[in-house]
């Protein structure tokens, strides 16, 4: 069920992976994160482990978001741009202004399903010198598509350990 999640190494980065194992992992989050919230209750989906920690239902609005908006969206701006300079992303503006009105847990699975599919149809669609096109962020530097497809798994990993982590903090709490 995890393979490729659970195949990497401690320590070593999303980087050292093929392109097709990164895909791969890519193709895997919709599943992860359905064994691991498709059963939470709300109070469990809307558990803070900490005070300024996300709860496992703003996570997955994040990831949802972030498919869309973000990740996605600067993939495509490297393919149709000669070297795109892309914008910084302000989280903290996104929580206070998010769209709320899909956020059961069905609906958050769903909707990233559907939009981790969509990515997917590109990023399978790429020729080998696509993934040599830049872009520029003012956080990150110059970086390749191939670069971006590393750091897009690196998302999904760090998010789907925010959330482990949340339902185990719940789970000792209890």
């Amino acid at each position: 069920m995890f393979a490729l999640f659970g195949q990497r190494k401690k320590g070593t980065s999303p980087m050292s992976l093929s392109r097709p194992q990164l895909i791969a992992t890519l193709e895997q989050t919709p599943s992860t994160l359905a064994h691991l919230t498709s059963t939470l209750t709300d109070s469990a989906l809307d558990f803070h482990s900490g005070p300024d920690e996300w709860s496992i239902r703003e996570i997955l609005a994040h990831l949802v978001d972030d498919e869309m908006f973000v990740m996605r969206t600067r993939m495509e701006r490297m393919m149709k741009e000669e070297g795109p300079s892309l914008a910084s992303h302000d989280e903290k503006k996104w929580y206070a202004q998010r769209n709320t009105s899909r956020d059961t847990i069905s609906e958050l699975l769903h909707d990233f399903a559907q939009q981790r599919a969509a990515s997917l149809g590109i990023l399978t669609l790429l020729r080998d010198k696509d993934w040599t096109r830049t872009a520029f962020h003012p956080e990150y530097g110059h970086f390749t598509a191939e670069a971006w497809l590393g750091s897009w798994v690196e998302h999904d990993l760090v998010h789907i350990r925010q959330i482990e982590q949340a339902r185990a903090t719940m789970e000792q709490s209890a």
